[in-house]
């Protein structure tokens, strides 16, 4: 399997599933913000020039959501969703919480401070999302000082989508975790597989990077 990525996306909830599942796949980075997902090679694979997209060989699949589930499984051995259904139902619950009522506010935010074209964006929405995430993280924050984890007593794959939107917040120095939160993305980031995760793509950028520069050292001689 070859997952396509790149740093500070979406592609790591992806990388830490398939290292929490012990899954062997190859990693290749699209470098968005240098134009590589509208490239024709990569459109072949993603016609919508997105990421993260992973390929089995039999298919490309494209959004986050999707390829957790596909990696849960394909491994069942990651166990990424607990057996019991009323278990299986509360880390649904969790993990449709944060693509839904967190992440919405993050990628409005993201999108009217330098995703979309300048003279789409509008500074002035910020404010009103900035107060919509504070309100979609309250409830996390008070289930995380009851819980180790978001969905009980075993980490799954809820707290990964979990984790990805509290630290994008964090990053972006947006308002709403909460000491709960804070420790909470302590613990997680401590796990092994996000930290192979992490390293992956850490790797793969510094490793693009070094050939794109070595590339043009060579062509300015």
């Amino acid at each position: 399997m070859k997952l396509y990525g790149s740093k500070n996306s979406r592609s790591l909830r992806c990388a830490w599933a398939l290292e929490e599942a012990g899954a062997s796949y190859d990693y290749e980075r699209i470098w968005m913000m240098k134009g590589q997902g509208q490239s024709p090679a990569f459109k072949a694979i993603n016609p919508a020039g997105k990421i993260p997209v992973l390929s089995d060989g039999r298919v490309n699949l494209t959004e986050s959501g999707a390829i957790i589930f596909y990696i849960a499984d394909k491994f069942p051995q990651g166990n990424l969703w607990p057996n019991d259904p009323l278990a299986r139902a509360e880390a649904y619950r969790w993990f449709f919480y944060a693509v839904t009522e967190v992440e919405p506010h993050l990628w409005a935010i993201a999108q009217h401070r330098f995703a979309l074209p300048e003279d789409k964006r509008i500074a002035a929405l910020e404010p009103t999302s900035m107060w919509q995430l504070a309100r979609s993280i309250r409830p996390i924050e008070k289930f995380l000082g009851q819980r180790e984890f978001i969905a009980g007593d075993t980490f799954t794959a809820a707290d990964i989508v979990t984790t990805h939107c509290l630290t994008w917040a964090l990053s972006a120095k947006l308002e709403g975790p909460g000491d709960a939160c804070l420790a909470y993305i302590g613990r997680m980031k401590q796990r092994a597989a996000y930290q192979a995760a992490m390293a992956r793509e850490t790797m793969e950028a510094e490793r693009q990077e070094a050939a794109i520069a070595a590339a043009a050292d060579s062509s300015a001689v």
